[in-house]
C-alpha cells in the first residue's frame, strides 16, 4: 500500500467517522446522509485529483480550487451551495487535523452568490400572440384558455385566485369579477367580457359534467381547473404562439403590472391592484420606470 493510498484510506475514514456521527449524535435521517455521502465522495475525489489525500494537505487555495471545480461543471447555485455545506460540515469536524480555521471554511466554502433574476414580461407583441393564439382554435379547451389567457392579464390575479373563481363572482353584464377568496374586490374586467361569454356559451357547457359544480374554470373531467392544469395552459399557448417555454401565470401578472406603471399609475395603485403588502414588493423591469413586481 502507498503512502498515498493509505493517507486516501484515512480520508474516506474520517468522513465514514463524519457520517456515523450525524447520524448517531445529530439523527440525521436516512436520506440526509446518503446526501453528504455523495457530495463527500466527490469532494475527496475532486481533492485526490489535485494531489490532496489527507486533511492535513488541505488549504485555502485547494479549497478554492474545488469551488472553482463546482462552477465549471455548470451546477445550478442551490446544488453548489448544498455541496459547498457538506465540506464545511466535513472539514469542521476534521478541523483537528487539516488546521484550517472556521472562519477561513466560511470565507472560501461560501455559498455562489444568486441575484434574483428580473421576471420575464411580455412585450405588446408577445402579448396579443399569447392571447390571440387559442382564439384560433374551436375546440372546449382552446375556448375555455381564450379566456383564461385574459382573464389571467386583465386581472393580474394569481394562479391560486383563477383557479378558485365561482360562477357567483363572475357579473357579465357589469364586466367585473369578485377576486377570491374574500370576494370584497370587484375587478373590471372589459376585454375578458367577450372570450368569456363565449366559454360560458360554447365550452363550458361541454366540459360540465356535474350538475351543480360552480366553479368557472373547468377541466376535461368537468372539475375545477388545478394549479397546475392552469400552469399547461399557459405553456401550451406560450409554445403554440413561439414564446418560448419560461411563461408562467405570474408572466402575466408581471406584465400587466409593467403596462399599468407605464400608463401612468403610481406604484401604490399598482400594489393595491396587485394585492401586495407593500410597494416595496413591486419588482418588473428596471427598464419600466424603475419598478418591480413579485
Amino acid at each position: 500500500v502507498t503512502a498515498s493510498e493509505s493517507r486516501g484510506t484515512c480520508v474516506e475514514r474520517s468522513i465514514q467517522q463524519f457520517l456515523e456521527r450525524l447520524r448517531v449524535e445529530r439523527g440525521a435521517a436516512k436520506n440526509t446522509l446518503l446526501a453528504y455521502r455523495t457530495d463527500l465522495d466527490q469532494f475527496r475525489r475532486v481533492l485526490a485529483a489535485r494531489g490532496v489525500a489527507a486533511p492535513e494537505e488541505l488549504n485555502a487555495a485547494v479549497l478554492e480550487s474545488y469551488v472553482g471545480w463546482l462552477h465549471r461543471q455548470g451546477y445550478r447555485p442551490a446544488t453548489i451551495s448544498r455541496k459547498l455545506a457538506a465540506a464545511r460540515s466535513y472539514l469542521e469536524y476534521a478541523g483537528h487535523a487539516s488546521g484550517i480555521r472556521g472562519e477561513t471554511l466560511r470565507k472560501v466554502l461560501r455559498a455562489p452568490s444568486n441575484p434574483r433574476s428580473e421576471p420575464r414580461t411580455l412585450s405588446p407583441e408577445e402579448l396579443d400572440r399569447l392571447l390571440e393564439a387559442p382564439m384560433r382554435r374551436k375546440s372546449a379547451g382552446a375556448i375555455r384558455d381564450g379566456a383564461i389567457l385574459s382573464v389571467l392579464y386583465e386581472t393580474a390575479f394569481r394562479a391560486a385566485e383563477i383557479v378558485n373563481l365561482q360562477l357567483g363572482d363572475l357579473n357579465i353584464e357589469a364586466a367585473l369579477l369578485l377576486k377570491p377568496p374574500a370576494r370584497v374586490e370587484a375587478y373590471a374586467i372589459p376585454r375578458s367580457v367577450e372570450p368569456l361569454k363565449r366559454y360560458l356559451r360554447e365550452s363550458r357547457p361541454q366540459l360540465s359534467k356535474q350538475p351543480g359544480e360552480q366553479t368557472l374554470f373547468l377541466n376535461q373531467r368537468g372539475n375545477g381547473l388545478s394549479r397546475q392544469g392552469l400552469w399547461l395552459v399557459v405553456k401550451r399557448w406560450a409554445s403554440d404562439a413561439d414564446l418560448g417555454d419560461d411563461l408562467s401565470p405570474q408572466t402575466l401578472r408581471h406584465t400587466r403590472a409593467r403596462d399599468l406603471l407605464q400608463a401612468g399609475h403610481s406604484r401604490r395603485e399598482v400594489q393595491t391592484f396587485l394585492g401586495l403588502s407593500s410597494p416595496n414588493a413591486i419588482r418588473i423591469h428596471r427598464a419600466t420606470r424603475g419598478a418591480e413586481t413579485e
